[in-house]
């Protein structure tokens, strides 16, 4: 290790800047974002654009035109040089030889320290090097960063800073470390983390005057986990599956998806399949309650849409009335992942200018569903668990008036490497349904089913058959 990682204030000095162009103005975005009070030698360039973009920055900012080689470095704490030029290895020496910490840009060499690339949220600062090695791959390792970091981190860190006086002020009967990791890993920091100020403020403010975290009980997180394609998982779900202890996920959840969690993480599976005896809903209501008042992380996890055909409303309302602490994470629900990786549009223009998600496992029974409020051709029409209603979903369409002809598709394990899809007429949704297998499946009926994939594809093949 060459560059040892720190943290400098620079507002104790100057930094002077040398140089103009894309990396300078770059670094002199970053210094200000830093509060540093800059020194800028730009040469003999119109600046106009550069100073405008860091006028929102902090610190002071000082354009001068004069020669930086015999400038006045008497307060200067660090020069970067971005000239690109011989300008930079003779700033580079004068700066070794007055021990001014010297950066020169792509130039590690000259350089007695680097930038690193930075993850910034306020008050938590994540710096990733490469000893100047490969700049490029600092700079994906800190996209990796950026996507496990919660966005609010930084806030929470700020509402940590504000009280810890208070804490140290009063003598405590449990250890400091302790009484901070229950803070930070119990309802208090889940509450700063998903955006809940006040609450968690609050809830701070409480347990430091009853020297007491709050963190008895645990807190539950109703998570989408979307169609099945792990990369379809949100950031804040993946935070959440990395921190939980006990993980409670249905039969849509895919075995990718469920690789994502945290390893020594409880799995519970609590899914229906169908045909089959299952966990009721009251006993799942129960289990997470228990295992939040455990003090433990608890992660609901649910194929797609916590709250579409997925009993989270049932759920959250149940966890409220036990005053469990309770969070929603949405994820794509079926729907609209299927629909993407089929290239079907749900809607279009002037032809499809409605959009109706149903589920049909009561279809078959005559009065459950309102087919003639679903006979609009305008409309794109959405079965969840749909595949054994297939005959009764065409059946009551074209009872109603939807037109027998009407493109029809079925999506049947969407986003996972199995997915298969099947398009044609309503008349032959039965047929579809039937040709794709078992798993999870959709049915769309609608105009735009003929602007999917498959239905271009099946459209190709008929024209080189005839």
């Amino acid at each position: 290790m060459r560059f040892l990682p720190i943290f400098v204030d620079l507002t104790a000095g100057i930094v002077v800047l040398i140089g103009s162009g894309g990396a300078a103005s770059n670094k002199l975005q970053l210094l200000r974002a830093a509060h540093a009070n800059v020194r800028w030698f730009p040469g003999n360039v119109d600046v106009a654009d550069e100073v405008t973009l860091s006028e929102a920055g902090n610190g002071r900012l000082d354009v001068a035109f004069d020669d930086p080689r015999i400038a006045d470095f008497s307060d200067v704490v660090a020069v970067v040089c971005a000239t690109g030029g011989e300008l930079d290895e003779h700033l580079a020496a004068r700066a070794r030889t007055q021990r001014i910490p010297v950066n020169v840009v792509d130039r590690p060499d000259l350089s007695t320290f680097i930038f690193p690339a930075i993850v910034d949220r306020g008050d938590v600062v994540v710096a990733v090097g490469t000893g100047g090695a490969s700049p490029v791959l600092a700079r994906r390792l800190r996209e990796r960063i950026e996507a496990l970091l919660p966005a609010r981190i930084g806030d929470l860190a700020a509402l940590l800073a504000r009280y810890r006086g208070r804490f140290a002020a009063i003598k405590r009967n449990r250890s400091p470390r302790l009484f901070w990791e229950s803070v930070i890993d119990g309802p208090i920091g889940d509450a700063a983390l998903t955006g809940r100020a006040a609450e968690a403020e609050a809830a701070l403010v409480r347990a430091l005057d009853s020297d007491q975290s709050g963190g008895a009980t645990g807190t539950v997180a109703l998570v989408g986990a979307g169609p099945g394609d792990p990369d379809l998982l949100t950031l804040r779900a993946l935070q959440l599956m990395q921190n939980a202890d006990v993980i409670l996920y249905d039969e849509l959840v895919s075995a990718g998806v469920l690789d994502r969690a945290r390893r020594d993480a409880k799995r519970i599976f609590v899914g229906k399949r169908r045909g089959q005896p299952g966990i009721g809903q009251d006993e799942i209501n129960r289990r997470l309650a228990d295992a939040a008042r455990a003090g433990q992380h608890v992660v609901r996890l649910k194929g797609g849409d916590p709250f579409v055909f997925g009993r989270g409303g049932e759920e959250l309302e149940y966890l409220r009335a036990q005053g469990i602490p309770v969070v929603v994470v949405p994820g794509i629900t079926a729907a609209l992942g299927c629909a993407a990786e089929a290239g079907l549009p749900l809607t279009f223009r002037g032809e499809a200018t409605r959009l109706t998600f149903i589920t049909a496992n009561r279809a078959d029974e005559a009065a459950a569903i309102d087919w003639k409020a679903l006979a609009d051709p305008q409309m794109t029409l959405v079965v969840y668990m749909g595949l054994a209603s297939a005959a009764a979903v065409r059946d009551g369409l074209i009872s109603a008036g939807r037109d027998p002809a009407t493109p029809a598709g079925v999506l049947a394990r969407g986003t996972r490497p199995d997915a298969q899809s099947a398009v044609g007429p309503l008349t032959k949704l039965p047929a579809l349904a039937a040709s794709v297998g078992d798993g999870p499946a959709l049915l769309v009926v609608g105009e735009v089913v003929a602007r999917s994939d498959a239905w271009r594809d099946l459209a190709r093949k008929v024209r080189d058959a005839a």
